[in-house]
This record gives structure tokens, C-alpha cells and sequence, in this order.
């Protein structure tokens, strides 16, 4: 029915374990098509629709009753309504998306945990960076066998909580994807465990994407297929499946096949400019397409022979070009996918710019995931919604003056210096235009001016995140005719090690001026319990939520704080935003603080 062999050698091996994959070549599934053809009806096959119970006699499964699905086939083809009429060309979108647990690794999987079920594995274990993670864990789940599994320490929680929730076994590891694949190889090995991943198995689920993109075509060949390469397994998995179509005769050609890469983890596109049969691995990669972030690609070589066979291309696109073409895909195609997903439609815009693909062919664009995957790096480059007040006005005023003509993203290159000195307001009002295409009030300028002429304060320049920041920190703070009642004259934290924190404040409510002092178990606890003391003859609360977010990177970088403070029945929220997090607090504090007096 079929062999093991060794990608490169082509020499059959023999495992005597259950890891699938040589030390440093990976391994592939031969099937006897010959035998296959002799057991189905082409006619019949050409005319049923497609499911990936159908293909079972294409895959390396023994006992098809066994076989572990949970319907992971037939997703959404959709032709491009917008996208493909501005690009100029036939785009189709194939929405790998729309599996059980929301990613392309489900068709892998469902061979892969059928193969470890027949050879009556005690335990599963993997690396992964996320969507293999959530569907072994799934589908072991299915299967009754426990799943371990190893991931590199920043994984997005997103995919971390699938996992947790159909109960695997999760293992951060201090390091990278192939750090965690050589530790799960190993354990494997020692343990008996079945190895999941890309690998030789795997391989054989993903090439039945390839079978229902024709099946769902009509037996029609679209001219090329774009795929985003990770470990180069999927883009190898169509390759192989449109391969298995033409030897079975149901096909008479192949696509072109593009390969696309983030360019911070580009080692395959690496190898095809330079025109080289061997993969380097790269010594650190750097993209947030987290599930396409990998430096030594374990199936790069099957990827390189995905391309180069089908005189296809291969391409690397930047973090920003991502996320503009994720931004493009949602907004003008109602598709939301992964990041890592829509480096396809980055790299279809680069090469139809660079006259690659001709107009009027067939390209067809691999969606591998749902962007609820990792929503984060689309929060990182939204600009925050504005807040106000519970009042009709306040919104007819932000819509009657512009306010939602503006972008509600922007691609740049956040850690570039937009101002080293204090913006002056026509500074300001000219680089919301440039950057954002928005037009803002008066007050929304000076609210905005004195955020960064704080941060200028504490010695810092400006980047564009912290000038996104502050617009932010301003439009999450409504606006109100009424005066503020409460302001923070000075205050002095202390603190050392091991030792509890101390605060004094010094404060103003209603022009009557108010001290405290407290200590903390940090300089933030300390200071919150020294200006709620400083309140307590004016206005008796208690402090029921604090929130911190980070926003950029570096120790300069933005603190966001938000603070909820409660009156009896009533709530407030205040939020802050510095470069130093006490600061922010402070700001925070004295926005949910003033907020009561706004709302009496």
C-alpha cells in the first residue's frame, strides 16, 4: 500500500520507533498509486463531492472504520469580489480557516493521530508555535490519547487556550520552534511516544487540500497557487497532491506554485535566490506571523522542490506589508485570517506589481488560518476607538467634524522618531493628517499636546508609537464641559530592596489642598494607597480594577494603565498613559477620580 523513504537519498527506511522523520533529512510516504488506481472508480470519483473521507484510499491509513475526522474538508472557495478586480487579475481565496479548530493543520492531523491510534500509541508529543498545538490536542482528544506538547515562550495565548481546552499537556520551552522540535524528538525517541509535526505523515493530510481545491474547481487547474511556508510541509502537501491528481490522470497539468515567507524568517526564500538545493537555517528570526515564524524550516527542501518543479516563485514580504494585506483581506473581502495567513495576499500584490503574474490568470490564495488565531497583532496597529460619554452629542459631534473619515490602521514603522523635541500644535495636526488621514478638534489637539509634552519631560523622543499612544490614552478619555476637581500636585515614591515601598502625595480637590502618605508592597501600591488616603474626606471609594499594558518594546517604552474605582453603586474608570508606569497611574487615577464628579 505504501513505504517509508528518505526525502533526499530516496532510500526506503525501516522505523523502529514512531518518529517519522531522519536527524537531519526528513522522510516521505510513498504510495503504490498503481494499486490505488485499480481500487476506485475515476468516473465516480471526478463526480462526488469532496470530503476527506473520500480520499481515503489516497492516504496511508489501514483502518479507514478508524480513521479520526471531525469533518476537516470541504472549506469555503470564495472568488475575490474586490481584491482580484484591483489587482487585475482571477483571485480565489481558499479558506483554510473554517476547519474544526480554525487552521490548515487539521487535515495533517487527522492522518497523523489516525496513524498513532493503529500503532497503538500510550502517548502523543509535538512542538508547535500555536494551530498544530490547538489541533493535536483536539484531535487526540478524539482519539482518547494523552498530548504533550512543547512550545517556544511566546506563543499567542489564543492558541494556547484551545489547547487547554480539550486538555493537552503544555510545556513552554526557553528558546526556539526548533528548540522545542529537537526536545520533542528526543523525548520521543527515549519514550516511545508518537512524534506529531511535519513530518512524513502529516504531509499526506495536508496534500488533500490540493485534491478538493480541484474537486471544487470542477477539475479545472488554476494557474498559480500562493501558500505561506513555515516548515514547508503544507506548501510540499500541495505540490504532492497535485502530483497524485495528474499520475491518476484526473488532472493534465500542475499550478505554478508560489511559496511566501515573513522576511524576518525567510530561510526557504533564502535558498531560491540563490539558487541553492539546501536550506540554511538563519540565527534568529524576527516577524509577529508567529505561525510562519521559523528559522530552520524541517520540510524546506520539500518546499524548494514545490516551487522549483512547477517553475513557481518564491517571495518574502515585511510585517507591515502583513498586516496592510490582512487589513485589506477583512475590510474589502469580509475575510478575517491570521497574519501569517495573509502574507499570501502580500506577496500576490508584490508580484503582480513586479509584472510575475499576468493578467487574467487564475490565482488562488491559501488562507491557513482565522485571524481569531492571534488578534493581537491587529490590535497592535488599530488606533484605539474614541470613548464619551453617555450623551447623543458628544457622538454627533465626533461624526459631524470628521472624526471617523480617518484610518482606523496604520503600517509603519513604529519605532521610528517622529518628533526629538516638545511638537508644537500645527506639528501635531499635521502629522495626524499624514499618518492617520485624520482631522481632530481643538481640544482633542490640545489634550494630545499635553500627553506629549509629558513624555518629552521625562527626557524620552517621541516615536510614532508613543504619538499613537497618546492619541489613543486622549480619545479613551471623553471629553466634558465639566471643570476637573482633582489634580495631583506632587508626589514622592521611594523604595529598595527587599523593602516595602513609600509614597508621599500631595493633592488638590476643589482648590483645597490635601497630603498622605502610605507604604506599599511596590512603588504603584504604595502611591495608590497614598492618594486614596489623600481623598478620604471628600470622596469615600475603593479601588476595584488595575490594568496594565505595555504598548511598544524597550525600557522607554509606553505604560497604559487603567483603573476602576467604585462609589457605592457607581463605577468609574480612569486610564493613563507614560513612560513611566507610576505616572500613568497617576493619571489614571485622577481621570477615574474626576470622572464622579462629571457624572453627578
Amino acid at each position: 500500500m505504501y513505504y517509508l523513504r528518505d526525502f533526499v537519498t530516496k532510500e526506503r527506511v525501516n522505523p523502529t520507533n514512531m518518529v517519522f522523520t531522519g536527524e537531519t533529512t526528513p522522510w516521505e510516504v510513498v504510495m503504490d498509486l498503481d494499486e490505488v488506481k485499480s481500487k476506485i472508480n475515476l468516473d465516480y470519483f471526478r463526480q462526488s463531492p469532496p470530503n476527506i473521507l473520500k480520499y481515503l484510499p489516497l492516504l496511508p491509513i489501514k483502518k479507514q472504520t478508524e480513521f479520526i475526522t471531525l469533518r476537516e474538508s470541504a472549506t469555503p472557495l470564495i472568488k475575490s469580489r474586490k481584491l482580484g478586480r484591483s489587482l487585475g487579475i482571477d483571485l480565489m481565496l481558499k479558506v483554510e480557516g473554517k476547519n474544526p479548530t480554525g487552521s490548515f493543520k487539521d487535515r495533517g492531523t487527522a492522518v497523523e493521530i489516525s496513524v498513532a491510534k493503529e500503532m497503538g500509541a500510550k502517548a502523543i508529543i509535538l512542538a508547535s508555535t500555536g494551530n498544530m498545538a490547538a489541533s493535536c490536542a483536539c484531535y487526540s482528544a478524539a482519539a482518547g490519547i494523552p498530548c504533550f506538547i512543547l512550545v517556544p515562550e511566546g506563543v499567542p495565548p489564543g492558541k494556547l487556550s484551545q489547547v487547554l481546552a480539550f486538555g493537552g499537556h503544555i510545556v513552554q520551552v526557553k528558546g526556539t520552534y526548533n528548540d522545542a522540535a529537537d526536545l520533542a524528538y528526543k523525548i520521543a525517541a527515549e519514550m516511545g511516544f508518537y512524534l506529531a509535526g511535519d513530518y512524513a505523515y502529516r504531509l499526506e493530510g495536508a496534500k488533500t487540500a490540493a485534491f478538493e481545491i480541484i474537486d471544487q474547481m470542477l477539475f479545472q487547474v488554476p494557474d498559480y497557487l500562493v501558500v505561506p511556508i513555515g516548515c514547508g510541509t503544507n506548501i510540499g502537501g500541495y505540490y504532492k497532491g497535485f502530483m497524485d491528481y495528474y499520475r491518476l490522470g484526473l488532472i493534465d497539468r500542475l499550478p505554478r506554485i508560489i511559496g511566501v515567507q515573513a522576511k524576518g524568517a525567510c530561510a526557504v526564500i533564502n535558498s531560491f535566490d540563490e539558487k541553492r538545493n539546501d536550506i540554511t537555517p538563519l540565527p534568529s528570526i524576527n516577524t509577529l506571523a508567529s505561525a510562519i515564524a521559523v528559522a530552520n524550516p524541517i520540510d524546506g527542501l520539500k518546499a524548494l522542490e514545490a516551487i522549483n518543479s512547477t517553475n513557481g516563485y518564491a517571495i518574502s514580504v515585511t510585517d507591515n506589508e502583513i498586516l496592510a494585506a490582512q487589513h485589506r483581506l477583512a475590510k474589502e473581502e469580509g475575510i478575517f485570517a491570521e497574519s501569517s495567513a495573509a502574507a499570501t495576499i502580500a506577496g500576490v500584490e508584490k508580484l503582480v506589481a513586479a509584472g510575475k503574474i499576468d493578467a487574467h490568470k487564475k490565482v488562488m490564495c491559501i488562507l491557513t488560518g482565522d485571524g481569531l488565531k492571534d488578534p493581537q497583532v491587529v490590535l497592535k496597529a488599530a488606533i484605539k476607538p474614541p470613548t464619551i460619554y453617555p450623551q447623543i452629542a458628544d457622538f454627533t459631534n465626533l461624526y459631524s467634524n470628521g472624526f471617523f473619515d480617518g484610518k482606523s490602521m496604520v503600517f509603519v514603522e513604529k519605532s521610528d522618531t517622529l518628533f526629538d523635541k516638545e511638537p508644537s500644535k500645527t506639528d501635531i495636526t499635521r502629522e495626524l493628517q499624514n499618518l492617520f488621514s485624520a482631522t481632530y478638534g481643538e481640544e482633542y489637539i490640545d489634550k494630545i499636546h499635553q500627553s506629549l509634552a509629558k513624555i518629552v519631560q521625562k527626557g524620552k523622543h517621541i516615536t510614532i508609537s508613543d504619538f499613537q499612544d497618546s492619541i489613543q490614552g486622549v480619545l479613551e478619555s471623553p471629553k466634558n464641559n465639566v471643570a476637573d476637581v482633582f489634580s495631583v500636585v506632587d508626589f514622592n515614591v521611594s523604595t529598595s530592596k527587599d523593602k516595602r515601598a513609600l509614597a508621599n502625595v500631595r493633592v488638590n480637590i476643589a482648590g483645597q489642598e490635601y497630603t498622605a502618605d502610605s507604604i506599599g508592597t511596590g512603588p504603584v501600591d504604595a502611591l495608590i494607597k497614598a492618594l486614596t488616603h489623600a481623598c478620604r474626606d471628600t470622596l469615600e471609594f475603593k479601588l476595584t480594577e488595575y490594568k496594565v499594558e505595555i504598548r511598544g518594546q524597550g525600557t522607554d517604552a509606553n505604560v497604559y494603565v487603567e483603573m476602576k474605582l467604585q462609589q457605592d453603586t457607581k463605577n468609574s474608570i480612569g486610564s493613563g498613559t507614560s513612560p513611566d508606569i507610576v505616572q500613568a497611574s497617576i493619571e489614571a487615577f485622577a481621570a477615574a477620580y474626576n470622572a464622579f464628579n462629571h457624572n453627578s
